[in-house]
């Protein structure tokens, strides 16, 4: 058997991929491709004596490493770095795999914008981009509220509801990522695009409202196909989410008119081999559906509402397709009629007393079949110095199917009060 190698693996994934490798039959080997170096400058007391990571450097030396190799492929279930990467690699090593551009651009929020204004521009909100550096175009802006977020993003951090001109001002002079994030996305800007500018700016865009979801499909042999359309449940007034279920309750008419845009949009930016994620949002009162942002990747918390409903893993469809085998994804042949990826969320800080155990987890995976516990809470920790969005504090997720959303709803309650948590309120 030959090898695939995952980049930036995260605890998920190597619970999860061996399993699913078996299947396909591929050994698979794991790089951390810059170890904890992006999430050490994302929490909320960053590593001050982080050093710039020279991605250039970094690229060349895995690219030594596996030139003798006997690897069949390379994939990441993340974005940046790791698809960003995984397109640069698989482009030098000669390897099934996307190419860089299109994958830069997906996460070059500016860019992508753009593009979307030329390919699907009914799609398409209206934006602007602000320079932190010089605010001065605020001054021309009129749309308000609106809502304000990096060019480089990542989950839903520095991302703001405005309300006003001086909101929009105060704001956008500290919502840039850090500087040491964003670096080494600008490198690979500078390497291997010709846009003219970097990912140091801001978007300010239209306040878009309506029923969210997230549509996940991919590209194989520039055939896109879109595997499934999921709802984004919101706890009631913010942008945190409550809830992601599986398969959508749009009307059918809808969800062929969001595909339709995936398609269009993919195929206009010669996007291929390789995984994607659309962030929608269909109006009912407008009959209006707008793109929220596209990534380059798969959603890591659906793979196994996929296969409770369809039968197919998203991950093993995101495998396959390294290795440039056929995705074989299958719909409908599931044990459920329906799943969800249930969120434990506080909108307080807290800290972390105790987690649940392997026992405890056991317990609520026995008792509710096909049920998948994540711990995303370190002891001994505040929640806020983990990675966490600008409104709330994420400390686990619970995966299960059900045959009813009734029935989702209850067991999720049940399971969520078998956990072991113990959060104690920061002073």
């Amino acid at each position: 058997m030959k090898d695939l190698l995952i980049l930036c693996p995260t605890a998920r994934e190597r619970r999860t991929l061996p399993h699913l490798a078996e299947r396909i039959g591929v050994n698979l080997r794991f790089d951390d491709f810059g170890g904890d170096y992006f999430d050490d400058l994302l929490g909320e007391n960053p590593d001050l004596n982080t050093k710039p990571l020279d991605i250039a450097k970094l690229l060349d030396e895995t690219v030594q490493q596996h030139y003798d190799d006997n690897l069949a492929g390379i994939t990441s279930g993340v974005g940046y770095p790791g698809m960003s990467a995984t397109a640069v690699l698989t482009e030098r090593l000669e390897l099934p795999g996307p190419k860089p551009a299109p994958i830069l651009l997906c996460e070059h929020k500016y860019y992508c914008r753009v593009k979307q204004a030329k390919i699907v521009p009914t799609a398409t909100p209206e934006f602007h981009l602000i320079d932190p550096q010089n605010l001065d175009s605020i001054d021309k802006i009129s749309m308000f509220p609106g809502f304000l977020k990096p060019v480089k993003s990542c989950m839903s951090k520095n991302a703001f509801t405005i309300q006003d001109r001086d909101e929009l001002r105060k704001r956008a002079s500290e919502s840039l990522l850090p500087e040491l994030f964003i670096l080494p996305f600008n490198d690979l800007v500078r390497l291997h695009t010709d846009w003219e500018l970097n990912a140091n700016y801001l978007l300010y865009e239209e306040l878009l409202e309506g029923h969210q979801v997230s549509l996940e499909g991919f590209v194989y042999n520039g055939e896109v196909t879109v595997m499934g359309i999921i709802d984004a449940i919101m706890f009631p007034g913010t942008f945190s989410f409550k809830r992601f279920q599986y398969p959508s309750s749009l009307p059918e008419e809808v969800l062929l008119r969001m595909e339709q845009i995936a398609a269009t949009f993919m195929k206009g930016i010669g996007y291929d081999n390789a995984m994607f994620n659309f962030e929608m949002i269909y109006n009912p009162k407008k009959d209006s559906i707008h793109i929220i942002e596209i990534n380059p990747k798969i959603a890591s918390q659906f793979p196994d509402l996929f296969e409770k409903v369809d039968g197919s893993n998203s991950y093993e469809v995101m495998m396959r397709i390294a290795l440039g085998k056929e995705p074989g994804f299958v719909r409908r042949q599931g044990k459920f009629q329906i799943a969800a990826s249930c969120v434990l969320r506080t909108f307080d800080d807290q800290l972390v007393k105790q987690i649940p155990d392997k026992s405890n987890i056991e317990d609520v995976e026995k008792k509710f079949p096909g049920a998948m516990v994540q711990v995303i809470a370190t002891k001994g920790k505040k929640l806020s110095e983990q990675l966490q969005d600008s409104h709330s504090y994420r400390y686990g997720l619970i995966n299960m199917g059900a045959n009813s959303e009734d029935d989702l709803v209850r067991d999720f309650e049940a399971a969520s009060k078998m956990l072991n948590y113990q959060l104690e309120p920061v002073c």
